[in-house]
């Protein structure tokens, strides 16, 4: 009975010592699943633990969504100078991770939608078109050049003009 309750001990020891990386991500998952509250502290906080994840283990695979995730809470709290920069990293130092093409148009997006800093949105988009031109968004991408800075009208009104001739 002694021998039994011993290594009932010690498995429960050992259970219960997780690495600081398991914590991480264990933390990580609580936030996650709270993240329905959309307090700038909250977004903040959801950020860092990201961002500090990403800096002990920027080798894990898990690294580049976890600075694509910070580089979407910047943005949602007009970081947005922080959120190109975090999607550059991306592109920058996992070149062929699947989330560089997202990052490159989203850098695009942020420009153009949260900066309205139309020349370099269309810089990005037209680099989007060469290195992606085969992409889902690569059509997106077009679109957004051909109708950036107009107004709903304006990009209605071009449609019309567009069927007309067609017709």
């Amino acid at each position: 009975m002694k021998i039994k309750s011993s290594t009932l001990f010690l498995l429960t020891i050992i259970l219960s010592c997780s690495s600081p990386k398991e914590k991480s991500l264990k933390n990580i998952k609580a936030m996650e699943n709270n993240d329905s509250i959309f307090s700038p502290s909250t977004i903040e906080e959801m950020k860092t633990a990201y961002l500090d994840f990403a800096t002990k283990y920027p080798d894990d695979e898990l690294t580049p969504e976890f600075i694509f995730k910070a580089a979407q809470r910047c943005n949602a709290t007009a970081k947005h100078d922080e959120a190109i920069q975090l999607l550059q990293n991306i592109i920058d130092k996992y070149p062929k991770n699947k989330l560089c093409e997202e990052a490159l148009f989203l850098q695009g997006y942020i420009y153009e939608n949260s900066m309205h800093n139309y020349n370099k949105a269309v810089d990005v988009y037209a680099n989007f078109i060469l290195k992606y031109p085969t992409s889902d968004l690569a059509e997106d991408a077009k679109y957004s050049i051909e109708n950036m800075g107009k107004s709903p009208e304006e990009i209605f009104e071009s449609f019309k003009n567009k069927k007309d001739s067609v017709s």
